[in-house]
């Protein structure tokens, strides 16, 4: 309860910050959701493609997953791949 006490302050302090600075919040919201819904259809996707060819290794749609596909784009999907890649061979 105490942490998620703590994650609402932060992200509604850091939210009043960029409010303050000027950043359009629908405008960031907007890309930042878009982001999310693409990131899980492209994971979809390639988890589908993968499983069909063989490959072993599927990466989980879970809130990490959303939350990094939808803060670093596709390059978070890519980075998400390449650890799920690194932690089935190790």
């Amino acid at each position: 309860m105490e942490n998620t006490i703590f994650i609402a302050l932060f992200a509604g302090g850091f939210l009043i910050f960029l409010l303050s600075m000027g950043v359009d919040m629908f405008k960031l919201l907007f890309h930042f959701v878009a982001r999310c819904l693409l990131g899980i259809i492209i994971i979809s996707v390639a988890n589908f493609i993968l499983e069909k060819s063989g490959v072993d290794f599927i990466v989980n749609i879970n809130e990490i997953s959303v939350g990094v596909s939808g803060i670093l784009g596709i390059w978070g999907i890519v980075f998400l791949y390449v650890l799920q890649y690194y932690f089935t061979i190790t």
